[in-house]
């Protein structure tokens, strides 16, 4: 994601880009774009963050996991920065699951059920009610992290009394039968929300280190979906979709730039599971390939309040291993 974003950000000639990058991930570069890095050990990136990014655009590519995401968002705008992006209430917002997940629901957005784990008693309970199968997933995490498959009871039991079985932080949802998506959206700083593309996502079942719970694991997917594409789940239209986009945005205030929100598509229309308040995966790969400079549209929706005329999209089929950084 950084790579594509440094490279899309040096296309613009009005543009001097300044990529604030982890050594670890140093090597994923090219060295002749070494004048446009500034590169950082783990306990200096956010210092390095603080002092450099004052009265500058900046644009952040960061997890949400443990907060992350926001606590940086946040130490940007106290340093003066200007986030091409969601602000840190949005970013807050979004990192949680179950606030989220509540929020959505509360302006009628159509998600997944779900149950904030207190205590091993309410991981029965939503087995009791739901039936199996099962998802336990962290509350705040990206990616599939942590999220484990209970099919069950056998599998339950062992994980109640498995290391796993610390309920801090967690949340448990029925496994919804579908096609799983997600949507790219473009929003600007007064709210209007701009569906980019309809994605694929491909999702894998690794099993744990234990052998028994199984977790998932993002893989990959597919860029610019047609409504034919996924036709079989709910005929859901572009038109819905964006509507669905734009109900989103205006649910969190705060929420801008890119946007990543995960779906499942079912036969009685898609289920919202989560929002990603960042560049996501799929315009990552999209960067490479579309005819318009992602860059420039992020910067012209989050200064300008323009959303872009013309933005095509590719169908590209791609895999994690693809994007190096």
């Amino acid at each position: 994601m950084a790579k594509t974003m440094l490279s899309c950000f040096s296309r613009l000639d009005y543009i001097k880009p300044l990529l604030i990058l982890n050594e670890r991930f140093s090597s994923a570069f090219d060295p002749t774009e070494g004048q446009n890095q500034y590169i950082v050990h783990n306990d200096e990136g956010e210092m390095a963050l603080f002092e450099l990014c004052g009265n500058r655009p900046v644009v952040l590519i960061a997890p949400e996991t443990q907060g992350l995401s926001a606590r940086l968002a946040l130490k940007v705008t106290q340093a003066g920065g200007i986030i091409l992006g969601s602000a840190p209430g949005a970013v807050k917002i979004a990192s949680d699951k179950a606030r989220l997940l509540e929020l959505l629901a509360d302006k009628g957005v159509p998600c997944s059920p779900f149950a904030v784990v207190c205590d091993q008693t309410t991981i029965k309970e939503a087995a009791l009610s739901w039936g199996f199968p099962l998802v336990v997933k962290p509350s705040c995490g990206t990616g599939g992290e942590g999220s484990i498959l209970l099919n069950n009871k056998i599998e339950l039991d062992e994980f109640l009394t498995s290391k796993k079985a610390d309920t801090r932080g967690l949340i448990i949802q029925p496994f919804i039968e579908g096609f799983p998506a997600s949507l790219s959206i473009l929003a600007t700083g007064s709210g209007k929300a701009y569906l980019v593309s309809v994605n694929e996502q491909k999702i894998a079942l690794s099993e744990s280190d234990d052998g028994k719970s199984a977790s998932f694991r993002y893989i990959g997917g597919k860029t610019g979906l047609s409504e034919e594409d996924y036709a079989a789940y709910g005929g859901t239209s572009l038109e819905y979709l964006q509507g669905l986009s734009q109900t989103v945005v205006d649910a969190i205030p705060g929420l801008m730039g890119y946007i990543g929100i995960d779906l499942i598509m079912t036969t009685k229309g898609p289920q919202v599971l989560e929002v990603n308040p960042r560049i996501t995966t799929p315009l990552a790969f999209l960067g490479k390939f579309a005819t318009w400079n992602i860059a420039e549209a992020l910067m012209e929706a989050c200064l300008l309040d323009k959303l872009p005329s013309d933005s095509a999209v590719p169908k590209i089929d791609f895999t994690l291993e693809g994007l190096s950084c």
